[in-house]
């Protein structure tokens, strides 16, 4: 019976056996686990001879800055330069329009392998590879790679830890399951740093971050019935305080702490003028059902999409949370 019960998966490792040319692409706007997955597969994938094109769809192919550190960051191209390749991998990607400018490229090549933990992944790809139960798209990448016989290293294993400790949240989520850390326990034997990662990834904020954190706490507003609390940030605000946007994802953790609330959403303005937004639950609300139902997606406990403003946005989640 093949890993996890998955019906693609020997074929996918198996594709990874034969394949010479890669093109791996995790989701835009990348977090620990979607980078950490992209590189730590594609030097897997290099270390057995395949030449491999680690990227993601949207200008500039450039880690945020908590995950420059990361081993392999040198190696990422820009989209627009990807050759033609034999095999193409789309890494922590729900839907197929999270590839951003990718997604027609990924869409016409096979085989296309989607590597995924999302609940409600599409299945877009030519093989799909998606595990629901697990902690991250990290930990299915560390064994496909050892189903193929690629052997970890320092380098990737610092990888795959990082994506493991940032989805899980430093381990303090639901999903962090016995096997989740006994994965991050082999992961350490290679000689990872954990308390680098975690001095880089969650405590290597720029001082002005203080003073943007500072307005979201301000603006912070609770529901007390629902047990709901949100906050938003505005172009003017990331302008006024010099802080970049890929700079703003430990926010929702700073609004999520009060225990009056159950669901937090922070609303992030974008250069078009929409509205990404965040959400967080402490159970037993599932925000990734909020999530869908405005055309994103993500976990029960950890979501996202996209919203025209902040007003009909909090209108539609109070709505959701009504309901339950």
């Amino acid at each position: 019976m093949s890993r996890y019960e998955v019906p693609d998966w020997d074929a996918a490792v198996e594709a990874l056996r034969n394949t010479d040319s890669v093109a791996l692409a995790c989701h835009i706007n990348p977090d620990g686990d979607a980078l950490g997955s992209l590189l730590g597969l594609s030097m897997g994938l290099v270390k057995v001879g395949k030449k491999t094109y680690p990227t993601w769809g949207a200008d500039p192919v450039a880690p945020p800055p908590s995950l420059v550190f990361l081993p392999g960051v040198d190696s990422l191209v820009q989209h627009a330069d990807l050759p033609e390749v034999d095999t193409f991998i789309a890494l922590d990607c729900g839907v197929a329009h999270r590839l951003g400018d990718l997604e027609k490229a990924a869409l016409a090549v096979e085989p296309l392998i989607n590597v995924d933990h999302h609940r409600g992944n599409e299945g877009f790809g030519t093989l799909n590879v998606v595990v629901d139960s697990v902690s991250s798209t990290a930990e299915i990448v560390a064994w496909l790679m050892k189903d193929a016989g690629i052997e970890l290293d320092n380098d990737i294993a610092t990888c795959l830890y990082t994506g493991v400790v940032t989805d899980t949240g430093r381990f303090q989520y639901g999903n962090s399951s016995p096997d989740t850390l006994r994965l991050a326990a082999d992961l350490l034997s290679y000689g990872v740093h954990a308390p680098r990662i975690s001095l880089e990834v969650f405590e290597s904020a720029p001082f002005n971050y203080l003073k943007l954190l500072g307005r979201v706490l301000e603006r912070a507003t609770l529901y007390q019935n629902e047990r709901f609390v949100y906050s938003w940030i505005t172009r003017s605000d990331l302008d006024d305080t010099g802080v970049g946007a890929d700079e703003t994802d430990l926010l929702i953790d700073a609004v999520r702490v009060t225990r009056d609330a159950d669901v937090a959403a922070i609303f992030k303005e974008q250069k078009d003028g929409n509205y990404r937004v965040s959400l967080r639950s402490k159970g037993p609300v599932s925000v990734g059902a909020i999530a869908r139902a405005g055309g994103g997606g993500g976990h029960d406990l950890a979501a996202g999409y996209t919203a025209v403003d902040v007003a009909g946005a909090v209108t539609a989640i109070l709505d959701h949370l009504r309901a339950e």
